[in-house]
């Protein structure tokens, strides 16, 4: 298969345009530590209601970004990771967002000024190709939502 022939077919496989909201790994955090005093008065009732229509994403790059913080004795949980993420990408409540070839290489060929976190890069690639509002208290992927790149949210 020749070049050409692979680009078309990364072509046909564009990422699915969907409407929900992708959590940033500290919102993620939050939720998992009902820390309401980090979060809007709304906040909860929202995500009860992204549960319950099933708009609510995470991305593995999220457990990959908890799991190196724990490993490096920055985060305590009061349970593993593995069963966090078993329990909280629960079919019936959230979905994960898929991580995928043309997403990590669109993270390194993002438009505009966004510093060079490759958790960030990842999340605001993810949100762009696949239409989701990112759920992030992070001023400077709100500022880039600001510049037009991506639809974000604090939450």
């Amino acid at each position: 298969m020749g070049v050409g022939q692979i680009q078309e077919k990364q072509k046909e496989r564009k990422e699915e345009k969907v409407t929900g909201y992708l959590l940033d790994t500290h919102v993620w955090l939050w939720i998992i530590r009902g820390a309401s005093e980090e979060v809007s008065k709304n906040f909860f009732s929202d995500v009860q209601e992204w549960r319950r229509t099933r708009s609510i994403y995470l991305s593995p790059i999220s457990c990959w970004e908890l799991g190196l913080l724990v490993a490096a004795n920055q985060l305590e949980l009061d349970r593993p990771i593995e069963e966090l993420w078993v329990r909280d990408t629960n079919p019936d409540i959230c979905r994960i967002a898929e991580l995928t070839g043309p997403i990590l290489i669109e993270s390194t060929r993002l438009p505009g000024d966004l510093h060079r976190d490759p958790s960030d890069r990842i999340l605001a690639a993810t949100a762009r190709a696949t239409g989701l509002t990112l759920v992030t208290r992070d001023w400077r992927l709100l500022d880039y939502a600001k510049q037009g790149h991506l639809k974000a949210r604090k939450p």
